[in-house]
């Protein structure tokens, strides 16, 4: 990492991530605590960067959402806060969201049409 980072550092990133995963369910704030099994102030506390959910609520939080743990952290070595960094992993959060509900033979014709469309991409495309 490029930087130290803070308990502060670590509530920002992690309340900008909860709130883009809850904006892009649809969810309420009412809604989102209720189906993680939570107090809506302690979900409210996370939102709002207040505090640091402990490892079993993040767990929770990636089993709702179709998240991994590395997707929280993957951008400790940006500024934190950056939201264009932050929406680049939503759209791919969206993507991968989205593949998994297609069926597996599928999902390879997929994978196999963007192969050949990344060959056949112009350089400046790339």
């Amino acid at each position: 990492m490029s930087k130290e980072f803070t308990s502060a550092d670590l509530k920002l990133l992690l309340s900008e991530k909860l709130s883009l995963l809850r904006q892009n369910s649809g969810e309420t704030i009412e809604a989102a605590a209720d189906s993680l099994d939570m107090a809506v102030s302690e979900y409210f506390r996370f939102l709002k960067g207040h505090r640091l959910p402990h490892l079993l609520t993040l767990l929770r939080i990636n089993q709702k959402y179709g998240v991994n743990m590395d997707w929280w952290f993957s951008s400790l070595n940006e500024l934190p806060g950056n939201p264009t960094v932050l929406k680049q992993h939503s759209f791919e959060r969206q993507i991968l969201c989205e593949l998994k509900k297609v069926p597996p033979d599928l999902q390879k014709a997929l994978l196999n049409m963007l192969k050949a469309f990344n060959k056949n991409l112009p350089t400046k495309w790339v």
